[in-house]
């Protein structure tokens, strides 16, 4: 009986450690081969973000003009420029007087990675709508949906708002639930939200607040992955409250890009969002619409002019 005891114990600490060092491997730093090959060049470099922002995380440096060279070895995947107004959005054109305001929500698909200041959806459509539309870019690269949701209860982005806004879009992609979930290395201090018994977003402090569940300790993600998609929708649909708040009659949009969960896309259903997926937006959509991939998946300016065209197809 000793011995039966003796080795159940072996086994089981065994287990807790084989476990506890496949947590410690998942969670570690590791680069493979393919992304050792890419590297960034340029002012962007020098600092582009502050971090420790209490109700976003983190966020663009205000005024900044800065160059960004992408490389894969000796090949330039892009080659752009970010210009960022005093808010710490990206700029885009104004103009005067338009009839229609639009705000964008989302991450550097929204902001425009590695696509210059002229190039982004947002100045596509200011420049295709003729003076009809303007528009105010709300996305910063590694945001999600848990920034969409704080930037607007804390006020940062109805203070960079100088227009009346008629129309608002979310641009989702799938890293967008992991995200939320607190999943992003560099979103250290980003906002944490958790579902309650009613299913909308509680507002619990910061990641950097919270330590690591027992999931995480061994290697798993600290919510399953239905209850990251639960989270997701959750905050996508109480902005979409919000935002009718501040702002009674607002048309309010969520673009899907490829790759998004069925799930994720019928929970916003559910909660009766109007719901585009890129197939829908680009009906052509392939890798031709990626700046490089495997390497870079980030839209060419051709994906960002498509996005404008379909929007401004929404006004009609």
């Amino acid at each position: 009986m000793k011995s039966w005891l003796l080795a159940g114990a072996v086994s089981l600490c065994a287990a807790v450690v084989a476990a506890l060092a496949f947590g410690a491997w998942k969670n570690s730093d590791f680069v493979d081969g393919q992304s050792d090959r890419l590297r960034m060049e340029g002012t962007f470099v020098n600092g582009f973000y502050d971090q420790g922002i209490e109700d976003v995380g983190f966020i663009a440096q205000p005024n900044k003009h800065v160059t960004a060279r992408r490389l894969l070895d000796s090949r330039v995947i892009y080659d752009a420029s970010y210009t960022t107004g005093p808010d710490r959005f990206r700029v885009v054109p104004k103009v005067e007087g338009a009839p229609r305001c639009l705000l964008q929500f989302g991450d550097s698909f929204t902001f425009g990675e590695g696509v210059d200041d002229d190039e982004t959806s947002a100045a596509q459509i200011v420049a295709r709508s003729r003076g009809e539309v303007e528009v105010k870019s709300l996305g910063i690269g590694g945001w999600g949906p848990h920034q969409f949701l704080a930037g607007l209860q804390s006020g940062r982005f109805q203070r960079a708002i100088d227009c009346k806004p008629t129309d608002a879009v979310y641009l989702f992609i799938p890293a967008h639930t992991a995200r939320a979930a607190g999943r992003g290395k560099w979103d250290r201090f980003g906002p944490l939200f958790v579902v309650d018994d009613n299913g909308r977003p509680v507002r619990e402090g910061n990641f950097n607040t919270v330590g690591k569940s027992w999931r995480e300790l061994i290697g798993f993600n600290r919510l399953t992955e239905e209850e990251e998609e639960e989270l997701a929708a959750a905050l996508i649909a109480e902005a979409s409250r919000e935002l009718e708040r501040l702002y009674p009659g607002i048309r309010f949009h969520v673009f899907t890009w490829d790759g998004t969960a069925a799930g994720v896309i019928a929970r916003l259903t559910a909660q009766g969002l109007r719901v585009h997926t890129i197939r829908q937006i680009i009906p052509d959509y392939s890798d031709a619409y990626l700046i490089a991939p495997p390497y870079e998946y980030h839209p060419t300016p051709a994906a960002h002019e498509r996005v404008a065209e379909y929007f401004l197809t929404l006004g009609r």
